[in-house]
């Protein structure tokens, strides 16, 4: 029975459907629309690295302490942190590998910034985790500061916006030159992985077992839908950032949010 509650906790909630719904559902609120995968793209590698992505991306999603966990959900941040890089990470190494100039330094770009935006993320949400049913009036400023500065680093972890590959540099990101199907299976692809790690942080940010299962659900769907949302009204506003102000915005910002949060659940736990 446990080894069934685990495969129904990987495959359908809260990992791999939960992973595809949440990207299907971020897409729409991005303003990208929903997008499919197109099976023609698995015969490059570019599209089994992203079909790849999306499986770590369920997996580690499946780690963490949803409400109605069929397994229970432990918390398990070690984990979820190296499925997330996994998801995150696998998909560059064929524009890592590509030769070309122009793919190479975007792919670079996107490795430098994520992995330093996703440190941010995990050093603020692992403290969170390991004290996730704690929530009292001492622990829940310091609860709410992991969870402000996960956010924080959340754009750039993804990619977003004025984080995403600078077109004047290097146009069409890490996906120059791919066919069609191979773009549109990247694409869905990084909507899963960007609306699995926003779930993600609201889960481990939020006290989202602290009472009835359905409001946890309910307050994590409506956390998604509002970053969304904004996320949607701020595109194009942004100019696109250097790198080198990027990785500074998120090492000034973001990191020592994340660094004070740990130090006050600590402190308060």
């Amino acid at each position: 029975m446990d080894v069934l509650l685990a495969i129904i906790a990987v495959l359908v909630y809260p990992g791999l459907l939960t992973a595809v719904g949440l990207g299907a559902f971020y897409g729409l609120l991005v303003g990208q629309g929903a997008t499919w995968p197109d099976g023609a793209g698995l015969h490059a590698r570019e599209g089994l690295a992203a079909a790849g992505s999306v499986a770590a991306a369920g997996l580690a999603l499946a780690t963490l302490p949803w409400p109605w966990h069929p397994a229970g959900g432990a918390g398990a941040w070690l984990w979820a942190w190296t499925g997330f890089e996994l998801a995150f990470l696998l998909p560059l190494l064929p524009p890592l590998a590509a030769g070309v100039p122009s793919v190479v330094r975007a792919a670079i770009r996107e490795a430098q910034l994520g992995v330093l935006a996703r440190a941010a993320i995990w050093a603020a949400l692992a403290p969170a985790l390991s004290a996730h049913l704690d929530w009292r009036p001492a622990t829940a400023p310091a609860h709410l500061l992991a969870l402000v500065a996960a956010l924080l680093a959340f754009p750039a972890a993804v990619g977003w916006g004025p984080f995403a590959s600078e077109e004047r540099i290097t146009p069409g990101g890490v996906t120059a030159g791919l066919a069609t199907p191979t773009r549109s299976l990247d694409g869905w692809a990084r909507d899963v992985r960007s609306g699995a790690l926003l779930a993600a942080i609201l889960v481990a940010g939020l006290p989202v077992r602290v009472g009835p299962p359905w409001l946890g659900l309910l307050v994590v769907a409506a956390g998604v839908a509002s970053a969304g949302l904004l996320l949607r009204r701020l595109t194009g506003r942004i100019p696109r950032l250097t790198l080198p102000a990027a990785l500074r915005l998120c090492a000034l910002w973001a990191l020592p949010l994340a660094g004070l949060a740990s130090l006050a659940l600590a402190v308060m736990g």
